[in-house]
């Protein structure tokens, strides 16, 4: 293909990261890419793992800040959509995976009468996303639920690392970790979640169950010294294979991020999950909410979020693993013949199929 695609999505790992998974694929297919994020999101920090040429604009976040901030931030926006224009001046494919970042490269090619497509990771859509949608060819979704929001919508799930369908033997791993069934593994995403790490060592000191708990960089310390007696929980502040974990584990305790849904889907792996209350639009309990409708995970707002609720979720799960893990996969996007497909591969075809 002549056209270039202009990938963009950042500000937060949320909307970075498959946009990355996305741009890995287009180099495998030796489809020529550009990826545009901002100075100030945790792109710029990560730009080492980009498969592609990148351009880094001035732009800021807009929901949330007060009037002056805002104001800025369309002064900005405005200023980036302008150098954008005369850095790219080859035609080019649009694909935002939302976030304040991505918003100058869907701006230009409105402006430019580009092909735009888009993807919204979380069920209820992004202000960017919203904002773009009308004009954009396709809106593909993690969610069933997207779909009441955004127009011209195609589920396809959300692009992840392809380490995820890759083969390991769960009792190797599980020596590999020196753990051993049942096994609960504890995360609260990129940075970690307080309310987590607390309500985990209250846990797996009242049970005897293995665990693998997750901290962030900021808890490690805490959590590491509290459980440390427990030769049965091994603690961590951050772990890049994630794959491994989940796929030594029996059960999670989690937020409920798009990217670790749909990772836990992948894999199999049922949960509790417990949303952040404080995502925006509430998005967090609305991604929970379609798993545990197709029954393959239980919820529990923070607010209820104690030992005794856990352990009574948890029950709930480990009576049917089998039940609740075939449950949740089923979340995942699949072939006629019911294997599982890399949501960045079906997002290629059918752009494709649309150009």
């Amino acid at each position: 293909m002549e056209k270039s695609f202009l990938v963009s999505g950042g500000g937060t790992g949320g909307h970075f990261f498959p946009a990355v998974s996305f741009l890995q694929l287009l180099r495998e297919k030796n489809i020529k890419s550009f990826y545009v994020g901002s100075s100030y999101g945790i792109e710029k920090k990560l730009q080492e793992d980009i498969p592609s040429q990148n351009i880094f604009l001035d732009t800021r976040g807009f929901v949330g800040k007060g009037y002056l901030d805002k104001l800025k931030s369309l002064y900005l926006m405005g200023k980036s959509v302008y150098w954008l224009n005369k850095t790219v001046k080859d035609d080019f494919i649009g694909m935002v995976f939302g976030g304040y970042a991505s918003l100058p490269v869907g701006v230009l090619s409105i402006l430019k009468r580009m092909p735009l497509f888009l993807h919204e990771q979380n069920a209820i859509p992004s202000l960017t996303n919203k904002s773009l949608s009308k004009k954009a060819k396709l809106c593909f979704t993690t969610f069933s639920y997207t779909s009441k929001f955004l127009k011209n919508t195609f589920r396809v799930g959300m692009p992840i690392r392809k380490e995820f369908l890759s083969f390991y033997d769960k009792k190797a791993l599980q020596k590999e970790f020196g753990i051993e069934s049942p096994c609960v593994l504890v995360m609260g995403g990129s940075q970690g979640a307080k309310v987590l790490n607390d309500v985990a060592i209250d846990f797996f000191k009242k049970t005897h169950f293995n665990g693998i708990v997750i901290t962030g960089d900021k808890n490690f310390e805490e959590v590491n010294n509290a459980l440390k007696s427990l030769k049965r929980v091994k603690v961590f502040p951050f772990f890049k294979e994630m794959y491994k974990l989940m796929k030594a584990c029996d059960v999670a305790i989690s937020r409920s991020g798009a990217s670790t849904v749909y990772e836990m889907a992948i894999v199999g792996l049922p949960a509790v999950l417990v949303p952040y209350p404080y995502a925006a639009y509430n998005h967090q309990y609305y991604n929970a909410l379609e798993i545990k409708d197709l029954g393959g995970a239980e919820l529990i707002e923070q607010s209820r979020l104690d030992s005794e609720n856990l352990i009574k979720a948890l029950e709930n799960i480990l009576n049917n693993l089998e039940g609740y893990s075939k449950n949740i996969s089923s979340f995942c996007v699949k072939t006629e013949k019911n294997d599982i497909i890399l949501p960045q591969e079906l997002m290629l075809e059918k752009i494709l199929d649309v150009l």
